[in-house]
Parts: structure tokens; C-alpha cells; sequence
């Protein structure tokens, strides 16, 4: 009987009946503004609080204001009616913190924002002329108690649902995690090709590459950054990489310049990035392409950037399945220029030739030197030149075997 008194008792305890009903009239005095001091708490906290300053989504900024709006009429509520919270009048900051544990926002600032909340609230109720017109100030110290003890249990309630909901969501995205990794992993004809409906729908698999015996706090945060900045809406960690999924009918091509943007803080050495899969069934697929794609385009020299797409890569790295034919095709090509394949400028300045279509100023941006050496050295490959070497077809055959070369010296 006592727990239920208890339960229903305002948070200052007894108050002469006179202060109670000044409590009453200054709370329903206050009913008006209680959007415009909801506005004030948002602007302190946005002020105060980083992550709250970096809040610029006009969705997640109307949460956040109907969140005060309710804060404040919940103590506007226990001021008017003498009674403690219930639970059923926590509902709105219960389920604000469930949705800001789904939307990434920590819960240090999310309980500092509700501190400095109650804060400017409590400000902005005592500055108030009705509440200066009132006969309070001897029943301030036990009012200020019950300030306190709302807050205590505002924030109490706050941190038990974002505790909970995190740990929802951390089983629910480790049971993704899991399934894409036995998608990647498991063989054409797999149950596990059903394990995650979203693969129904197009998509790219990419591999992260992190330096060897990198941590798994590490190799998290990567999983952490592609998901909030490169839209992976599924990854997953392996040894000294993190696999994503990156979901819609994006082009290839914003899909690399999206990864290339990322910051480049080290953590990642470099990205392969597979062929577009339409199917769970093409995931595997297209996660081998990303591997063999990371393993090979260093090597093979074809891109500047850390994205190594295999859309680009495919046929250099469908002849190099093939050691000895890579060899002998390299090696066949390559023939005419084996007087001066000797010098070491050689093959890179007829890799720019070829590829720049001849252009003596972006020959030598790519190669670094100055245009006059470009002129120079191809005053020397001239003896060697085919008449038709630009021509399409003479050209993509003699840019493939350079490339062999490339991938075969180094591995070498």
C-alpha cells in the first residue's frame, strides 16, 4: 500500500495547500510556451554538445524538439497535478531514446542533452513573470528537490531503453553480420543464399583491406564508417579486412568516386570493389571479384586511387588465372620493343602513350615529368611504333600485355 502512495506522492513531498495551487497556476500558465522553451533547449544543446551541433536533418531535428515539447509538459503535468511520473508518461522520452540508440547518436550526449534540457527549462520557468508574480521563494528549496529527482528519474528511464534498444540492435546486426558472412562463404547451392532477403536486391560487395593484425575495435570502426558514409547498409569483419554491401542502382562509377572521398585516415590501405549481384545467389560472386580485385590492382598498376574495381580490372585478371598463356601473350606482344624495354622508362611511357592517346601534356601529368622529356622519350620509342598503334583494337592489346607485365614482374 505504501509502494503505491509512494508511487503517486509529487517528487517535493507535502506542500501547503496555498503553494500547491500557486504551483497549478503558474504550470498552466506556462502551457503556451512550452513549444518556445523546447526551441531554447534545442539551441543550448546544440551549442553545448558536438554531436547535437552536428545534427542537421531537419527529420531528426523535429524528433528531437517533440522530445522536449513532451519533457516539458511532463513537469508542466507534475507541477499541476502534485504526483510523480508514471511510467505510462515516460512513454515519449522512452521511445526518443530507443530511436536514438537506431540512429547512431551515443548515449553520453543523448543523457547530457536531456541534463541541459531540464536545465534550461527550469531557467526559463523561474524567469518567467508568472512564476516571479508567485509566492514561492519558500518552497524553492523543496521544488528545486523535486526538479532533481524528475530529472534522476528522466535520465534513469532514458539510459534503461537506450541500453536496451542498443543491445537489440547490436544482437540484430550481428545476426546480419553473420548471415551475409555465411552468404560470402558458403557454396552456389547453400541454404544460406536465402539467410537475408535484402540480397534480392541489386547490389555491390566490397572488401575494406586494414593492415595485417589490425584490432577488431579497428576493423569495426571501418565497418562502422562505410555504413554511415559510403550507405553499406550490411558488413562484417574478416582477417585484416571488412566486407560490405552496398545496396541500389547506384552506377559503378559514384559507387568508387563515394569510396575515394572517404577520409584517408589510415585505416583503410585499400578497397576492391565487384561486379553489381541481382540475387543472393550472385553474392558470392560478386564478393570474389572484389577479392581478387584487392589482391591484384596494385600490382597491376591500373588505378592511382585505392579502389580497385574489377569492372575495370576483368580481362587483365582473366588472363592472369593462366600463368603460362599470360606469360607467352605478354611476352608475344611485347616483342617488338625488346631492344628498349631495357630502359626503365620504357613500358610506363608507352602505358601513358597508349592510354592518353598520344596527348603530350597529360603523358606527362600521369608520368610526372616534364612535356619536353615526353617528347624526348618518344623520339626513342618512335623506331618501335607500329603506324596503327593508337587504332582501337592494336592498342587495348598492347595496354592488356603491358599490364601482364606489370602483375608478372611483381609478383616475381
Amino acid at each position: 500500500m505504501s509502494d503505491v502512495a509512494d508511487a503517486s506522492r509529487a517528487p517535493w513531498g507535502e506542500l501547503p495547500p496555498e503553494t500547491a495551487a500557486v504551483l497549478r497556476t503558474v504550470a498552466e500558465g506556462l502551457r503556451d510556451n512550452v513549444d518556445e522553451i523546447a526551441h531554447r533547449m534545442i539551441a543550448v544543446q546544440r551549442v553545448e554538445i558536438p554531436a547535437y551541433a552536428e545534427m542537421t536533418d531537419p527529420t531528426l531535428l523535429a524528433d528531437s524538439h517533440s522530445v522536449s515539447v513532451a519533457v516539458v509538459g511532463m513537469w508542466l503535468d507534475v507541477m499541476a497535478s502534485g504526483r510523480s511520473l508514471s511510467d505510462e508518461a515516460l512513454a515519449p522520452v522512452i521511445e526518443g531514446s530507443r530511436r536514438r540508440a537506431s540512429q547512431g547518436i551515443d548515449m553520453e550526449p543523448l543523457l547530457r542533452a536531456y541534463r541541459v534540457g531540464i536545465r534550461v527549462m527550469w531557467t526559463e520557468m523561474i524567469s518567467s513573470p508568472i512564476w516571479k508574480s508567485s509566492s514561492l521563494d519558500t518552497a524553492m528549496g523543496p521544488i528545486a528537490t523535486g526538479a532533481l529527482a524528475f530529472a534522476d528519474r528522466v535520465a534513469t528511464a532514458v539510459a534503461a531503453a537506450y541500453i536496451d534498444e542498443a543491445a537489440h540492435l547490436a544482437r540484430k546486426r550481428e545476426h546480419r553480420r553473420s548471415s551475409l558472412l555465411n552468404v560470402i562463404l558458403a557454396g552456389p547451392s547453400s541454404e544460406q543464399h536465402r539467410a537475408l532477403a535484402d540480397l534480392a536486391e541489386p547490389h555491390f560487395v566490397l572488401v575494406a583491406q586494414v593492415e595485417e593484425g589490425a584490432p577488431l575495435a579497428r576493423l569495426e570502426s571501418i565497418g562502422t564508417l562505410l555504413e554511415r558514409q559510403a550507405g553499406a547498409r550490411l558488413w562484417t569483419v574478416r582477417h585484416s579486412s571488412v566486407v560490405a554491401v552496398i545496396f541500389g542502382s547506384t552506377p559503378r562509377s559514384a559507387v568508387r568516386e563515394r569510396l575515394e572521398t572517404l577520409p584517408d585516415d589510415g585505416r583503410v590501405l585499400a578497397f576492391g570493389l565487384g561486379n553489381r549481384a541481382v540475387s543472393s545467389a550472385e553474392t558470392r560472386t560478386s564478393y570474389a571479384e572484389a577479392a581478387e580485385a584487392l589482391h591484384a590492382g596494385a600490382a597491376l598498376g591500373m588505378t592511382s586511387g585505392r579502389v580497385h574495381d574489377y569492372g575495370a580490372l576483368a580481362p587483365v585478371l582473366a588472363l592472369l588465372r593462366d600463368r603460362g598463356v599470360a606469360q607467352r601473350f605478354a611476352s608475344s606482344a611485347l616483342e617488338p620493343f625488346t631492344d628498349v624495354l631495357s630502359r626503365r622508362w620504357a613500358l610506363a611511357t608507352l602505358e601513358a602513350y597508349l592510354s592518353r592517346g598520344g596527348r603530350i601534356g597529360q603523358m606527362a601529368e600521369v608520368l610526372d615529368v616534364h612535356p619536353n622529356t615526353v617528347k624526348y622519350r618518344m623520339g626513342e620509342l618512335a623506331p618501335f611504333l607500329p603506324a596503327d598503334v593508337l587504332d582501337g583494337d592494336q592498342a587495348a592489346t598492347l595496354l592488356l600485355a603491358i599490364r601482364v607485365h606489370h602483375y608478372l614482374q611483381e609478383r616475381t
